[in-house]
């Protein structure tokens, strides 16, 4: 039995004297105390939902279980996956003594370096890449609004771009 568990049946019936305990009484006393009934189960539903809330965060494993939970409850195929990442190319200074060494096309065409490397800013490569994907199969239907909700209730905020993709 636990702290919040009250039973208002229970109360009415223990706190009234036992010659006052008629049928009639206690049905009135019944209905006098229905909205206090009444507040208690939305109390007890709130508590539910926030406990639910308290025990999941932004890890993998409960954010998948709050997705599923919510979107795909029999099946459970909802995952996640890591984003792609663009693993940025550094230039460092003469002083730092690592070196790297830019071609120009026009004066090194044919040399070792065919494949030309791409330089990318902080902003291509952290805040436009999606960092996770939330997969989900192709036949399920479901509010997108709401799922971006649950996901951003509960991402990190470093995590700003994630994408939802659908899979076969």
């Amino acid at each position: 039995m636990g702290f919040f568990d009250i039973n208002i049946a229970n109360v009415i019936r223990h706190n009234t004297p036992v010659r006052l305990r008629k049928p009639i009484r206690m049905a009135w006393l019944g209905v006098l105390l229905y909205g206090v009934q009444r507040v208690y189960e939305l109390f007890m539903l709130f508590r539910a939902d926030r406990m639910y809330r308290v025990t999941h965060n932004s890890q993998v494993c409960y954010m998948e279980a709050a997705l599923n939970d919510l979107f795909d409850s029999i099946d459970r195929r909802i995952y996640i996956t890591d984003g792609v990442f663009i693993d940025p190319e550094w230039l460092y200074l003469t002083t730092e003594e690592r070196p790297i060494w830019l071609a120009v096309d026009s004066a090194d065409v044919g040399t070792v370096y065919d494949s030309p490397t791409y330089l990318y800013t902080t902003d291509e490569t952290i805040d436009r890449a999606p960092m996770f994907v939330v997969k989900y199969p192709l036949g399920l239907v479901f509010d997108e609004a709401k799922m971006r909700a649950l996901i951003d209730r509960y991402r990190l905020p470093s995590r700003r771009v994630y994408t939802i993709e659908s899979y076969v």
